[in-house]
């Protein structure tokens, strides 16, 4: 058995890689009949994480703890990966994500974000990486196999919040961490390479803490400084570079950041929004090109959100839409162990009113604070995030956002290992919830349960059952869905009925 984790929570799982076995203990069920679930790839897979294609039926798949990549042709995977890195994966960390240049393959350039072990060899250990170990390197596909070109960032990785911070003692965490470290690239209609980055524990201003966590001198973060976005805490944002790893001169923050000047200026022009806590979700809009993701509450409020340039996610002063901030205060407050993973800010500092949440928020110049578009009370846990474009699983699914889960059914039950679907409305702005009155709000009011992941106000979101622990959703070159699941060890097909 190995302890993984995701969104925070630790789990089993019976890693048997070289067999078809579904790690879910609920049926895999597709709510519309006009749909199919097939296995495209059912064996020689261990922690599946990601899918990008080649070509129709030529694709490759990333492995979470080994650190491989594999080359999967017609759902068969091949022999031999086209690369093997050395990889922590401890809880959240790993081979996260993959994507290729907008001109493959005429630009033959691969771009991968993953966490590296300082062993030199794969590990589980959460101290086994560097502080800065997570990576977004670019490669060259040379026709079978990944070589290494430039690394284009480097990444906090460490969270040592269980050693004190000096001049602040009895703030400290029980153990270092693994987690919230996101992981999602996308390229973007204009040629741009996006990155989620999770907010790795820290509180400092990206996480609208001008002065850091605590109320009294020295005003750090941690024991590597802050609350200032050095390269330690680079974090809790979405990047926005060029296919270079260069830094594009109409980024929202580009002027702040040459005015601040030195290392924390310089990694302000990066940013594209900020104030973001973690998520296993990007998508670009095929109609609008607006940019999408999914965010993960602590113990409420899981957020979808239609990020715009400059944008402020609110994290840490709040979660969900300022309307329901009390409501995100009490279950902060009152459940689950009341320390939103960082003890040395309670959630007792949380504001009491909206208006008082955006006085308190680290407001770049230019930044704007917007409220999520959609909401779950409880958490739920979405994961991988895609569009559907054209008509291959039907006319009614065209421009559809369909979203994951980060548990399966088998570690949560309720909602675990589902899969929803969302419709925007026509100006593609919003979330369409005409289908059910108890949305109109834009929350979902899921009832609590001691585990969370309850289903209630969601039913018309729902689209399928029992896929597991889902970190990726991609549309296929065959217009078809290929759902990773992370637990099962398959990549599902989802497909319209002949």
């Amino acid at each position: 058995m190995r302890l993984i984790a995701l969104t925070g929570v630790l789990f089993a799982l019976c890693l048997v890689p070289f067999r078809s076995v579904r790690g879910d203990t609920t049926p895999l069920t597709l709510l519309d009949p006009n749909l199919q679930v097939t296995t495209y790839v059912g064996s020689n897979l261990s922690q599946p994480i990601g899918i990008v294609f080649l070509g129709l039926g030529d694709a490759l798949v990333l492995e979470k703890a080994s650190g491989q990549v594999k080359r999967v042709i017609n759902g068969v995977v091949q022999p031999t990966p086209v690369l093997d890195l050395a990889v922590n994966s401890n809880s959240e960390r790993g081979l996260l994500s993959m994507v290729l240049h907008p001109n493959f393959p005429a630009t033959p350039f691969v771009y991968i974000r993953w966490t590296e072990s300082s062993t030199g060899a794969d590990s589980t250990v959460a101290s086994e990486v560097p502080l800065t170990g997570n990576r977004v390197d670019r490669y060259v596909w040379n026709g079978s196999t990944l070589a290494f070109d430039k690394n284009l960032l480097q990444l906090r990785s460490r969270q040592t919040d269980n050693v004190a911070a000096p001049g602040h003692p009895g703030t400290t965490n029980a153990a270092e961490q693994g987690n919230h470290n996101g992981g999602v690239l996308r390229f973007g209609p204009d040629g741009k390479l996006y990155l989620f980055m999770g907010d790795q524990g820290r509180r400092g201003w990206l996480q609208n803490l001008p002065n850091g966590p605590f109320l009294t001198e020295p005003f750090v973060d941690d024991t590597f400084g802050g609350p200032a976005p050095d390269n330690a805490h680079l974090t809790g944002v979405i990047f926005r570079l060029n296919d270079d790893g260069s830094t594009p001169a109409d980024n929202p923050f580009f002027a702040a950041g040459a005015a601040m000047g030195g290392e924390v200026g310089s990694n302000i022009q990066k940013i594209y929004s900020y104030g973001h806590r973690n998520g296993f979700g990007l998508a670009f809009d095929p109609v609008s090109g607006s940019l999408w993701d999914t965010e993960n509450g602590d113990d409420s409020m899981s957020e979808v959100n239609r990020i715009v340039s400059g944008m402020n996610g609110g994290w840490i002063q709040l979660a969900g839409p300022l309307s329901r901030i009390t409501d995100f205060k009490t279950i902060e407050t009152t459940m689950f162990g009341s320390n939103m993973q960082q003890v040395r800010y309670p959630p007792t500092r949380v504001a009491y009113t909206g208006a008082l949440a955006i006085s308190r928020m680290f407001m770049l110049p230019g930044a704007v604070y917007r409220d999520p578009e959609f909401s779950w009370l409880y958490e739920i846990g979405p994961a991988g995030t895609t569009f559907v474009q054209g008509s291959a699983l039907g006319s009614e699914y065209d421009g559809t956002l369909w979203i994951g889960s980060a548990r399966s059914f088998q570690q949560v039950g309720g909602n675990g290992g589902s899969l929803y679907r969302l419709r925007l409305t026509v100006d593609r702005m919003h979330i369409d919830v005409s289908a059910d009155a108890r949305l109109a709000d834009h929350v979902a009011d899921n009832l609590f349960r001691a585990q969370k992941f309850e289903g209630t106000e969601s039913e018309t979101l729902l689209i399928g059952k029992g896929f597991g622990t889902t970190p990726d959703i991609e549309q296929g070159p065959d217009g078809n869905l290929y759902v990773v699941s992370l637990t099962d060890n398959i990549i599902y097909q989802i497909s319209r009925k002949p």
